[in-house]
């Protein structure tokens, strides 16, 4: 369970169909990002509606986000908690003492 700071994203595939990122992150699990909602909503994400320029994600450095032509990103933690919320020490419940 990577805590903040530590989430790395080793390699993205983007399926613009269907709006979705499979990322492999460091330590071999994979989830898949359903940004269809992020591009819905406008703002920034809305050039991702783009079929080309959705398909040119890529793995920002050191592995800490995902990147688009445009200076669009998106953060690797909010990507991994995302998918894992439970993982996250900023809304999960701190433990009884």
């Amino acid at each position: 369970m990577p805590g903040l700071l530590k989430n790395r994203i080793e390699s993205a595939i983007a399926s613009p169909a269907d709006r979705t990122v499979t990322l492999r992150w460091a330590g071999g699990a994979e989830t898949r990002f359903d940004m269809a909602p992020v591009i819905a909503a406008g703002g920034v994400f809305a050039t991702l509606e783009d079929p080309a320029v959705f398909a040119a994600v890529r793995v920002g450095p050191r592995g800490r986000s995902l990147v688009w032509p445009g200076d669009l990103d998106l953060d690797a933690d909010a990507l991994w908690f995302d998918a894992h919320p439970d993982d996250n020490p900023l809304t999960r419940p701190a433990a009884a003492e």
